[in-house]
């Protein structure tokens, strides 16, 4: 999830230094410019970030649903951009596929004797 913050930050910044160099070239007032013409500006961010989340969409969804997966399994979970992937944390703090797991969240089994197989205790 921070990489879409992280996108939509250099989304804004890029619009914003579009409008520095637009009025370097032109030899206007950056401030003077932005209240002339503060319903374009606005429109141009909002579009830029609307571009975003379209383009991250598939992602957003993803992360959306492996959140609640993971609250309706009292667990931290996340979601793995780069592997596309819902993870779930094991007792030892590494993140594990979702979809793979054998065993309960907290690695323990009713009546179980403290060894997990599993996560090789």
């Amino acid at each position: 999830m921070w990489l879409f913050w992280l996108y939509e930050v250099l989304g804004f910044l890029a619009v914003v230094i579009a409008i520095v160099v637009y009025c370097h070239v032109r030899k206007v007032g950056f401030w003077s410019f932005i209240w002339r013409q503060l319903k374009w500006v606005s429109l141009a961010i909002v579009c830029v970030w609307l571009l975003i989340i379209i383009l991250c969409w598939t992602h957003l969804y993803h992360a959306t649903q492996c959140y609640f997966r993971g609250v309706s399994m009292k667990a931290n979970t996340k979601y793995s951009i780069y592997l596309s992937e819902c993870q779930i944390e094991t007792p030892r703090g590494s993140y594990i596929p979702i979809d793979r797991t054998r065993s309960l969240p907290d690695g323990s089994k009713p009546g179980d004797d403290g060894s997990d197989q599993y996560f090789g205790d």
